[in-house]
């Protein structure tokens, strides 16, 4: 893993992000908790980190109140754990391209069983459907490396779950269990699809690289030793990565050609930058977040939207 000294080094707010007690569960799910307020980032009242516009901040609540709004759903990777400044996430660097707020509905570990409930309750909570959809569904992957074992139906157990499963050596062989992962993926990322498409909300995919498939680290990055394994659980996780990259891709791929579905992402792996094996730094979210508003603009367009579309 990572070497936590030196990349404090580099970027001293990963501190505010690592402190045990700013995690909680909501239900089987990992969540920071409510109304954090530090240097380096902030959460409204459900644990959601903060997204600003115009140098306010904005709630998940206060967005789909909003008379427009943009929802960003992820894991850590879309909450941007490790990143200061609550103004270089996606959701915020979305809101001042378009000029309307953009939601970061992100929970650490997410996966889009997780991200499915969190968008049908967010549009039935909201008095009007949002102007877009970015979806970013790596939690998926994330966890069955992690876990090494997954349902088709309810995914991956979560990180304390997944120490119960190898203490009593319940976990099963991980290459056998790639067809579940995928039939898990495909289940709920088309949910999501149909439900966007049903409210005739665009959709987009987002396709986030993790340190494993960038083929030349920065000298910070190698300074910071990201992916070199320190333990056998870090042997296993990264080797699960650069095993089922591909695959998991692969029917990412095959479900945007389904439902007609952009990628927002794909070939920026070695323009991006990374804090960690699986988080960026501000440049390498700057570089992320304005490939998914190019693939956005059109589509705001497309669907009538009066969002201010330039670059």
């Amino acid at each position: 893993m990572a070497d936590s000294k030196k990349v404090a080094e580099y970027y001293p707010a990963v501190r505010d992000f690592r402190a045990k007690e700013m995690i909680l569960f909501r239900g089987d799910v990992l969540s920071y908790r409510a109304n954090i307020d530090n240097p380096s980032y902030s959460t409204d009242a459900q644990g959601f980190r903060h997204s600003t516009l115009g140098g306010k901040l904005y709630s998940v609540a206060d967005c789909t109140r909003a008379p427009r709004y943009g929802l960003v759903l992820g894991a850590s990777n879309v909450f941007a754990a490790g990143l200061g400044g609550n103004e270089n996430t996606m959701a915020s660097r979305l809101s001042e391209r378009f000029g309307f707020p953009f939601a970061n509905a992100a929970m650490p570990g997410a996966n889009s069983r997780t991200l499915n409930s969190l968008l049908v309750g967010l549009m039935a909570g909201a008095s009007q459907p949002p102007e877009v959809v970015v979806l970013s569904n790596g939690g998926d992957l994330a966890n069955f490396c992690d876990a090494g074992f997954v349902d088709p139906i309810f995914g991956s157990p979560n990180y304390v779950q997944s120490k119960l499963i190898r203490k009593l050596g319940l976990a099963a062989e991980v290459d056998d269990q790639l067809g579940a992962l995928l039939v898990f993926t495909s289940l709920w990322v088309s949910a999501m699809a149909t439900l966007c498409r049903v409210r005739n909300v665009p959709l987009v995919l987002l396709h986030q690289s993790t340190i494993f498939e960038k083929l030349k680290p920065s000298r910070q990055e190698q300074d910071c030793r990201l992916g070199e394994a320190r333990s056998r659980g870090q042997e296993r996780l990264f080797a699960n990565f650069r095993k089922f990259n591909a695959p998991f891709f692969d029917k990412r791929q095959e479900l945007a050609r389904r439902f007609n579905l952009p990628i927002a992402g794909v070939g920026l792996t070695e323009r991006l930058s990374f804090i960690d094996e699986f988080h960026l730094d501000a440049d390498g979210m700057k570089v992320l977040s304005e490939a998914v508003a190019d693939t956005v603009a059109p589509l705001l367009e497309k669907s009538g939207s009066k969002a201010k579309v330039e670059a």
